[in-house]
């Protein structure tokens, strides 16, 4: 089994073809951003099948060069194998210290059932250290730990790096610390959780050196834990008192000492995504600025630049409205709680999926939709109910496989 977990299986594919084209994408979402030292953005997020989960999704990667108002096509893919029950998914994009752009993605497989199974859920990397390159150079693919990751690493003032990889089946957050510049990691734990399916947690190093976690929660607020010794005990989880309808959000620490927030200041919708400001190391977040009031928008990622200009990106109705989309802002426009810069901007659209249904045969599309449909409901027998069988999955993948080559044929 440990030779497995050892053992890249996912398709890196470099040179990404046509078929990994806007025109042959159901939906999409989970995106993330990076901008590298001389001013490249990256983004990346994942796709492919008919919704998340599918074997058939890919993580994909792709890059501007002009303050993320236009980006290009795919430059990088990270491909399911759907033959081997391996999936896919969850790509997170870093740039380290020293200027190397970190692409985390994990891998799911199938063929090792519950969730529980160390081997179902792998976290892998690979890494460009030139990323500002016209021909980016890409390391080969290596195993971080068991687990998986949905935030950004921290990097703490002795220079630990946290990576909140964390395993959803423990009672405790778990996360990884590097003390090599990311050479090797260790598994650590932190306080108990507050009742989360997923923990999506994100470190901030305080002032004082104490160290705040906070975390996605399924009671309608963001839940927090804290460390007063460098990360050897923790207390345990509590919820805050900041609204969030069980989603990813954004802690980062500014050039300007102050605390970014990105969040959606709802409890039970995914609307209301918001830029907060805190003066306080995390203790109130007084100032805001409105970035999206849609329905169904989620997942926000960020970064600054050395100038201090801050670049977003979320996602906005995966299913319906298809986009992906980014945003340009400073600490004035939050402090101000509009936009005052002339150069920022709430709402760019990154890329924006048209659904295939439209094609003149439909008769291919609803199948492979059937076949998805399927692969879902034993996913959900198998992996979070624990009474199905891998056969029975391996019979909804195939029926997908096969519905997939009718309907991508020639495309």
């Amino acid at each position: 089994m440990m030779k497995y977990i050892h053992t890249s299986q996912s398709q890196i594919i470099k040179n990404p073809g046509k078929e990994f084209d806007v025109e042959n994408r159901f939906w999409q979402g989970c995106p993330t951003i990076a901008r590298t030292r001389k001013g490249r953005l990256y983004a990346g997020w994942y796709t492919g099948g008919w919704q998340e989960p599918s074997l058939f999704n890919y993580n994909l990667l792709v890059r501007s060069d002009d303050e993320g108002l236009n980006w290009s096509k795919p430059i990088l893919v990270l491909n399911s194998v759907p033959q081997e029950l391996l999936q896919s998914l969850d790509i997170q994009l870093w740039i380290d210290p020293a200027g190397r752009l970190w692409v985390f993605y994990t891998q799911r497989n199938y063929n090792y059932l519950p969730q529980s199974n160390p081997a179902h859920l792998n976290l892998w990397a690979i890494r460009c250290d030139d990323p500002d390159a016209d021909e980016l150079q890409w390391c080969d693919p290596f195993f971080i730990g068991c687990g998986f990751l949905r935030c950004q690493p921290t990097v703490l003032s002795d220079g630990r790096i946290f990576l909140p990889a964390y395993d959803w089946t423990d009672e405790k957050y778990q996360y990884f610390v590097s003390r090599d510049n990311g050479e090797t990691f260790e598994r650590c734990f932190a306080g108990k959780k507050v009742p989360t399916h997923f923990d999506e947690a994100m470190f901030l190093e305080r002032q004082d050196r104490s160290i705040l976690l906070f975390a996605r929660t399924n009671t309608g607020f963001l839940g927090k834990c804290e460390s007063f010794d460098g990360g050897k005990s923790w207390t345990d989880g509590e919820n805050t008192d900041i609204p969030n309808p069980s989603s990813r959000f954004c802690l980062l620490r500014l050039k300007s000492g102050r605390v970014l927030l990105i969040n959606q200041m709802d409890s039970k919708k995914r609307t209301a995504m918001t830029a907060l400001l805190s003066e306080d190391d995390g203790k109130t977040f007084p100032y805001a600025l409105l970035l999206d009031n849609g329905e169904n928008n989620s997942y926000p990622d960020a970064v600054q630049s050395e100038d201090g200009t801050i670049y977003l990106i979320w996602d906005r109705g995966r299913l319906s409205a298809r986009e992906i989309v980014c945003a340009r802002i400073t600490e004035d426009d939050i402090l101000a709680g509009k936009i005052v810069d002339e150069g920022s901007y709430c709402y760019n659209i990154v890329s924006k999926a048209f659904l295939p249904a439209k094609r003149k045969n439909e008769e291919p599309l609803r199948s492979f939709t059937e076949a998805e449909k399927s692969f879902i409901s034993c996913f959900i027998a198998e992996v979070y109910r624990d009474d199905g069988v891998v056969e029975n999955l391996r019979a909804a993948v195939e029926r997908s496989l096969q519905a997939a080559k009718t309907l991508f044929t020639g495309q």
